[in-house]
């Protein structure tokens, strides 16, 4: 079950027949649309994802519209290295 809010709330639920027949519930990809950055923040050493959404956003749960401005790289302690410049984009609502 995906709640209202979340980030997966627009991402089709479909069901896959198994080899063995038992059918498994499951998302499909989301798809992240590309978002303008708001500002571009330098990395400080110590900083982690959870106090920058909570600083830019008021929530630390929101650490991944962060993550999905910055898709590379792939590894979220690499965006963390200091001095890196990092996009922080504008808060969103996720509604379905």
């Amino acid at each position: 079950m995906v709640f209202k809010g979340s980030r997966y709330s627009a991402t089709e639920i479909v069901e896959l027949t198994g080899p063995d027949g038992r059918v498994a519930r499951t998302l499909t990809l989301r798809v992240i649309v590309p978002e303008a950055s708001a500002l571009e923040h330098t990395v400080s050493d110590g900083e982690r994802l959870d106090t920058l959404a909570n600083r830019f956003y008021g929530e630390a749960t929101r650490y991944w519209l962060i993550l999905d401005a910055n898709p590379d790289p792939l590894n979220p302690f690499e965006l963390l290295e200091p001095g890196r410049p990092i996009h922080v984009p504008r808060n969103r609502l996720v509604a379905r």
